[in-house]
């Protein structure tokens, strides 16, 4: 299968067998085709080669040789690796979802005659909501980011509600400047969305536009052309200010997230527009 796909996927499926290989790359080419996103491709990759290497080592040749032969005591064995090595319950869950899916695709293709993932294999998560940023952390946050690129990333997630994913990969041609909209094309369960844009994102973005060089991302790569900024790029900018800042408490960007999710329900805190939040305050134009 000489593809795109192929070229990308095959050197990470090496340890399975060829006719292996050849049934998982055409199911990449299938969520290919459907539009699903590289890391959605990426996930699956590794997390076949995940429940190859966590079964008993016997099962570890069967199913090297043949998927087609995984039952459900792989797959618990499988959750129980997963368990022992610390993974939340929400994310054992996505891997079940994704192996799922793959031998879905198998069993219609006629290449299995049952569902080795089971519905009592699912784990029930934890009712812990995240909790949002203090307003008086994501002042200081915001004070340490002196860069004009920066500040317009985490205010797309703090005033817009963006996830990192879509800050990363967001283009210039989803913007209408003169709506005060972005558009969101498939984002977390291939969801069209509108976000609105507040006036210290908008003032930010106008510098950031004036100053940016030509192309399709609003956040390009610094090391890749034509490629997009990457969510590891973003956490470790969130680390920095927050070590600048001189906060203890680890945050994700996906907090920033939550604080707008908590300030549009009903409550008594105030809402997040009272923080002052200056586009202007930021120094550098260049990352």
């Amino acid at each position: 299968m000489d593809c795109p796909i192929s070229m990308q996927y095959q050197p990470a499926l090496a340890d399975f067998s060829r006719a292996n290989q050849q049934r998982i790359l055409r199911y990449l080419t299938l969520l290919a085709t459907r539009e699903y996103t590289t890391a959605t491709l990426t996930a699956v990759v590794r997390t076949l080669n995940a429940l190859r290497r966590q079964v008993p080592r016997v099962r570890q040749r069967v199913l090297t040789r043949a998927l087609t032969q995984t039952t459900a005591q792989d797959i618990l064995a499988f959750i129980t690796a997963a368990q022992v090595s610390g993974l939340a319950p929400s994310t054992i869950n996505t891997h079940l979802g994704l192996l799922s899916a793959f031998f879905a695709y198998l069993r219609d293709e006629g290449q299995m005659t049952q569902q080795p993932v089971r519905r009592q294999h699912r784990l029930l998560p934890p009712t812990v909501l995240p909790k949002p940023i203090p307003d008086a952390d994501l002042v200081a946050f915001f004070h340490g980011i002196d860069s004009v690129r920066d500040r317009l990333i985490f205010l797309l997630m703090l005033r817009c509600g963006l996830r990192v994913s879509e800050v990363c990969a967001l283009a210039w041609e989803a913007i209408d400047v003169h709506a005060g909209t972005v558009r969101i094309n498939r984002g977390k369960g291939q969801v069209d969305r509108i976000v609105y844009l507040s006036p210290d994102v908008e003032q930010a973005l106008a510098i950031w536009q004036a100053h940016q060089m030509p192309g399709p991302y609003l956040f390009p790569s610094p090391k890749r052309h034509r490629t997009h900024l990457f969510r590891s790029h973003i956490n470790g900018l969130m680390d920095r200010y927050l070590a600048a800042a001189g906060l203890t408490t680890h945050y994700s960007p996906h907090c920033l997230r939550h604080y707008l999710a908590s300030r549009v329900m009903p409550s008594t805190q105030p809402p997040a527009h009272n923080i002052a939040l200056d586009a202007t305050s930021a120094r550098r134009i260049t990352p």
